[in-house]
């Protein structure tokens, strides 16, 4: 029996329901920047997850300017506090991303565009549990056997690349 790809997130999304950069509240210490934002502000859906968001109170799905071959690449953003179990992948694993390339190996990164988050400043090297980037990196080896996972995540990581040429 062949899963369907929103089978998969869920059973995905569970892994993640407990398990978190660090074992307390890191918007504790920030203030939930992550967590705010505007009408336009959201984060990235990967493949096949848009449907479980669609009709789905406190979340829109917007059409982003960055495309995986002539696909947009859809955007959630979220209206209000959500629940910790009704957030997309890229939520759950913030502040980290997957950086792939075609024929490369997976490396598993602080994302730098969450340059506001204090889990990815420099003194903050080890603070993230190594449980919870063991689990995001087995999570993206399963992904990459998915072509369309592939190949938005090197799409991905030609955005990753521009914004580490800025900050660096």
């Amino acid at each position: 029996m062949k899963l369907k790809i929103s089978e998969i997130y869920n059973e995905i999304y569970k892994k993640f329901d407990s398990l978190t950069p660090i074992p307390f509240d890191c918007g504790e210490m920030c203030g939930k920047l992550c967590c705010q934002g505007d009408e336009e502000s959201g984060m990235y859906l990967f493949p096949g997850e848009k449907e479980l968001f669609i009709g789905k109170e406190n979340f829109s799905i917007l059409p982003t300017d960055f495309y995986v071959g002539h696909t947009p690449v859809d955007l959630v953003v979220c209206h209000g506090p959500c629940k910790r179990e009704e957030r997309p992948l890229s939520c759950r694993i913030f502040p980290l991303v997957p950086l792939y390339r075609h024929g490369s190996t997976l490396q598993i990164i602080r994302d730098p565009r969450a340059f506001f988050c204090p889990l990815t400043h420099h003194m903050a090297t080890n603070c993230i549990q190594s449980r919870f980037v063991r689990q995001v990196t087995y999570t993206f080896r399963l992904l990459l056997h998915i072509p369309a996972v592939a190949d938005y995540l090197d799409a991905l990581s030609y955005i990753l690349d521009d914004y580490q040429y800025l900050i660096d």
